[in-house]
């Protein structure tokens, strides 16, 4: 029993030794760690102080500036988003390219505050005269700013549907109520035609763009694919239109509007010389001619005057190329003119007076039916 008793203590005392040991061993191994990680905390608290807020690469620049540098810590919250202390524990530097960033921020924010005061306030001519120094400081960085506010200056009381210019704003707005700019037309340079401001260029691309629309029936080129499209329904005889009042059938809605205006007596045109009124625009333009004291067309080999480009064209074609393309029904005879065969076959022949105008269309497929010709009504 005593033996077992002595055997146990020395079993105990040997483990309390050896526990011992072990401590004392763990204790010196973490003794140079800890020293080892002060070590680093220190050196990246050095690194840190010197690290740019923004991109935490190396920073040289102090945001709360220093030897009159300028203070930048409210510009990186507005546009960076961040809330800098002077007390706070993070670095008070950044970088050259960060550094170069926010001034031309700061430099757009304030370009744009010019450039929406200049176009609120046109009325004021005297805003750039007054900010002669602002303007002076932002020419330096960016003058296409500058020439632009400069020209939109210069140009802010001109009427570009009329060309006209104006001293101050309240002209040109009591300009754009008066009668002159609402009806204000444009006359083409190569036709010579007027048109509204809203249509003006787009008929100059009829003179001016190459066409690009080829029509397979008669070969005749076109600038614009819709004068195309309804130029190749010309070619067939589909009448889908029809008057719920006579007989009459047509291919476009157009034509059954101004034809309806044949039974209300509507005439919506008014001549601006004279009483004279008119079923349609085309009608009232030919009639504005007569009131022409110069033709605006002449005829380089004979000297005679014009009004519009297609009687100068057929002029060239009849009267000096010799081409004839109206035959007279009855005898054969044929004429350059269509009026001139009209005339032969009333004085020569005696036939019946014709209604005036051009013999409807559909009149002239109930013809061409009755005569047995062929019909083509769709391509």
């Amino acid at each position: 029993m005593v033996g077992t008793m002595i055997l146990l203590k020395m079993l105990h005392c040997k483990r309390m030794c050896a526990s011992k040991t072990n401590t004392a061993q763990q204790s010196a191994s973490s003794k140079p760690a800890q020293d080892n990680n002060s070590k680093m905390r220190t050196v990246k608290k050095e690194i840190v102080e010197n690290v740019c807020r923004v991109c935490l690469k190396e920073g040289s620049i102090p945001i709360y500036g220093k030897d009159g540098s300028e203070d930048i810590s409210n510009e990186l919250n507005t546009f960076g988003g961040i809330d800098i202390k002077r007390d706070d524990p993070h670095p008070k530097f950044i970088c050259q390219l960060c550094s170069s960033l926010l001034q031309g921020a700061i430099l757009f924010r304030k370009t744009a505050q010019q450039s929406d005061e200049i176009l609120k306030y046109p009325k004021t001519d005297e805003f750039i005269e007054q900010n002669d120094d602002t303007m002076e400081c932002l020419e330096e960085d960016n003058p296409d700013i500058v020439q632009a506010c400069k020209v939109k200056k210069q140009e802010e009381y001109h009427c570009k549907r009329c060309n006209i210019k104006f001293l101050s704003f309240k002209e040109l707005d009591e300009h754009k109520l008066t009668d002159e700019h609402e009806n204000m037309r444009h006359v083409c340079p190569y036709c010579h035609k007027t048109y509204a401001p809203l249509y003006y260029k787009k008929h100059l691309e009829l003179h001016t763009k190459p066409p690009s629309y080829v029509c397979d029936v008669c070969g005749k080129e076109f600038v614009m694919q819709g004068h195309f499209a309804r130029h190749r329904l010309t070619h067939f005889y589909k009448l889908p239109f029809k008057c719920s009042l006579c007989p009459y059938k047509g291919r476009f809605s157009e034509s059954l509007k101004m034809h309806m205006r044949s039974h209300t007596g509507e005439r919506p045109y008014q001549c601006t010389e004279c009483p004279s009124r008119f079923i349609n625009k085309s009608n009232l333009n030919k009639h504005m001619l007569t009131h022409k004291d110069e033709p605006d067309f002449k005829c380089d080999t004979c000297g005679r005057g014009f009004h519009t480009k297609r009687e100068i064209e057929l002029h060239y074609k009849v009267d000096h190329g010799g081409v004839k393309d109206h035959f007279c029904k009855v005898c054969g005879k044929v004429f350059g003119y269509r009026k001139q065969m009209m005339k032969h076959e009333l004085k020569v022949h005696k036939r019946a007076k014709l209604r005036s105008g051009r013999t409807p269309l559909y009149l002239k497929v109930e013809s061409m039916q009755e005569q047995g010709q062929k019909i083509v009504t769709e391509s």
